[in-house]
């Protein structure tokens, strides 16, 4: 069996790595051209191929954060994951994202949400915002909010009881951040365990 899995890892990191250089390639030769269209005056192409090249960064960097993944925490397996890169977009949604969910027999589910840039990158910051106008009208049966340290970062906690939901945001560095969200779970707890398990300053010093 070990014999059969070590030539299908190796042949996955080569392809991966392959990928990776073709989309490299691209956003070479799209800024190549770019800079042909300037010499020519006309902006408007230029400004297309830049878009495009863009593009092909954003989705080197969205594959880099995969990575970043956690690993599920006791209890829960990784069901998938995914990262996506934005382009003219990239204002609202982000510049890269990388997304992960994650299960347990028990019916709980839980989903991780890395974002780089774009409104989406600055969540946390909003969430930590709007805490701490929460923390004035919370009440015994809706949603409680506090803050919550994990590896030196601030997160912004939010659990229903009763609806047995709740997210945990952090906000890393100036553009990054970090969302996950539970669902049919007892306690907000496993959010924290989850992100127990993120490098968070691996993503602040690479991202």
């Amino acid at each position: 069996m070990k014999k059969f899995i070590i030539p299908v890892v190796i042949a996955v990191f080569f392809s991966s790595s392959a990928l990776a250089e073709n989309i490299q390639e691209e956003a070479i030769d799209s800024l190549a051209t770019a800079s042909t269209f300037v010499k020519k005056g006309n902006y408007s192409k230029a400004v297309e191929e830049i878009n495009y090249a863009l593009s092909k960064i954003n989705e080197l960097t969205a594959t880099g954060l995969l990575k970043y993944i956690p690993q599920p925490p006791q209890g829960f397996t990784l069901d998938n994951k995914q990262s996506q890169g934005t382009g003219a977009a990239a204002s609202i949604a982000g510049n890269a994202g990388a997304t992960a969910s994650y299960s347990n027999p028990a019916g709980s589910s839980l989903n991780v949400n890395i974002a780089i840039g774009g409104m989406t990158g600055k969540m946390a910051s909003l969430a930590a915002f709007g805490q701490m106008f929460a923390g004035l009208a919370q009440n015994a049966g809706g949603p409680q909010t506090k803050q919550i340290r994990v590896h030196g970062y601030t997160g912004t906690q939010i659990f229903n009881s009763q609806e047995m939901s709740g997210t945990l945001t952090f906000q890393v560095g100036q553009k990054t951040s970090v969302t996950i969200e539970g669902n049919n779970i007892e306690s907000p707890d496993v959010l924290k365990a989850l992100a127990k398990n993120i490098d968070f300053q691996g993503l602040e010093e690479n991202f």
